[in-house]
């Protein structure tokens, strides 16, 4: 088993809660990899799927993804061969892949975002394991995406009352642990 971790906008893998992932994969000898996503200010999608297949991601990875990094993998898995498969995909405060659910909705998408949305059904195919967290007080992406991505792909969703986006402030998610082993 080896874990990626695909991060969010407008940070970089020494933020945040990803930190203390790192040191905790290293701790139960998980091979893991962050990479350090390009542009996070002005993301392009083609740009964050390239990094996440530079990870090398197989039917024994676990990917992980917060906000658009989670947005990014489902772009990923939407782009994949029929052969490929992964393990499990987390979703923390993952978007909608819907262009009129975007939060902001003059921020710039290239790519992110779409009139159809995910094909869920074809990102199924490459995964039977997908769990979704969500805080109900997430400023950024309306819990309302997080029940939107859950239902469409067959996951549990895991529902926080009180962790916001899931970003400062947030310095571990003890639950996600449970989701790896």
């Amino acid at each position: 088993m080896n874990v990626v971790l695909m991060h969010g906008k407008n940070t970089d893998p020494s933020q945040k809660w990803y930190p203390w992932l790192a040191s905790e994969m290293s701790a139960r000898h998980v091979p893991y990899h962050a990479p350090t996503l390009p542009n996070t200010d002005e993301p392009f999608i083609d740009e964050w799927k390239s990094a996440l297949n530079d990870s090398h991601p197989g039917q024994d990875t676990i990917l992980i993804g917060h906000s658009r990094g989670g947005v990014a993998i489902l772009r990923w898995l939407e782009d994949q061969p029929e052969s490929s498969k992964v393990k499990r995909v987390i979703l923390i405060a993952a978007n909608s892949g819907l262009s009129k659910n975007r939060t902001i909705p003059d921020e710039t998408n290239h790519g992110f975002y779409t009139d159809r949305g995910y094909d869920f059904a074809k990102i199924r195919s490459h995964c039977e394991e997908f769990f979704v967290l969500h805080s109900k007080d997430d400023q950024w992406v309306p819990y309302a995406h997080g029940i939107e991505n859950s239902e469409s792909l067959h996951a549990e969703l895991l529902t926080f009352e009180d962790r916001g986006h899931f970003g400062k402030g947030v310095n571990e998610i003890p639950e996600l642990l449970k989701l790896i082993s």
